[in-house]
């Protein structure tokens, strides 16, 4: 899969977000939590789940390379669709680019359809397949993250999750505020989308072979709609990879195509890998 280098400063945020009336700069979260507990939360987002058949979302996703000090910025199309089976298909497609004050038209499509993880890049005409679990099995969803630029529903295996990493609800703000190595995630905690939110942070257990990927992945959840708003996944190196959506719709009709994971004819003219499932590492 193509490297996502990083990006985002406040500046191009700004410019990529519509105007908003500028709330006064936000103090400490005090407000008391809409849930006790990290599994109070993820009982109420597995519930969620249940009667939810698809999701649609406008996607930002923003990558910041602490060492080289890279940032870009990605807006596309997010969708999700419960198959009958109880397991997730993803799919997101990146329509634009932004570096700095440049912007470009982009076309690449990411897809996971509870197996095989696609990347198809039509103006390349490249397509990879990868196969990241073996048929008949289910993938943790964390896992997923490990290869997919794009939100991971959690609340459906909750089992699997808590088993892998310690969870804990933390302040709306905290890690946004006066982050000393990432200043500008303070643009976050001012956005209408975020205030009253709650956040979960999930840190990888000793010993459960995520703890080398990343230190921690914060999830910003609405506890009215339940729906995600933020997420930022810290790896060990300082990267950061944030995603938000917006303008979220559920149980709507999503094209079929929308998830097609289909190999492109050998005489299409497109470059195609595809690489089997061998077993972990």
């Amino acid at each position: 899969m193509t490297t996502l280098l990083p990006i985002i400063l406040a500046s191009s945020l700004m410019l990529a977000t519509p105007p908003v009336v500028e709330p006064d700069k936000p103090q400490a979260n005090t407000q008391a939590q809409p849930f006790a507990t990290a599994t109070d939360l993820l009982d109420a987002l597995a519930k969620q789940e249940q009667a939810t058949d698809s999701l649609i979302g406008t996607i930002r996703f923003t990558t910041i390379d602490a060492l080289e000090n890279d940032r870009q910025q990605r807006f596309g199309t997010l969708a999700i669709e419960r198959q009958d089976d109880g397991q997730r298909n993803y799919a997101v497609s990146f329509t634009t680019l932004l570096i700095d004050d440049r912007q470009e038209t982009i076309a690449e499509h990411f897809i996971f359809d509870g197996r095989w993880f696609v990347e198809r890049l039509p103006d390349e005409k490249q397509f990879n397949k990868r196969e990241l679990v073996p048929a008949g099995q289910t993938l943790d969803p964390m896992e997923l993250m490990r290869d997919a630029p794009f939100w991971v529903s959690l609340g459906h295996d909750q089992d699997r999750l808590l088993a892998s990493y310690d969870a804990e609800l933390l302040p709306t703000t905290q890690s946004l505020i006066d982050n000393e190595n990432f200043p500008e995630l303070g643009f976050f905690a001012e956005l209408p989308t975020i205030v009253g939110t709650v956040q979960l942070k999930l840190t990888p257990k000793p010993g459960s072979g995520f703890e080398d990927d990343w230190e921690w992945v914060r999830i910003w959840i609405n506890p009215d709609t339940l729906l995600p708003a933020l997420y930022i996944k810290a790896q060990w190196t300082g990267d950061l990879q944030i995603v938000e959506l917006f303008a979220t719709k559920t149980n709507t009709d999503i094209p079929a195509e929308t998830f097609d994971t289909t190999t492109p004819d050998a005489r299409s003219g497109w470059r195609v890998q595809i690489s089997s499932w061998r077993g972990k590492d």
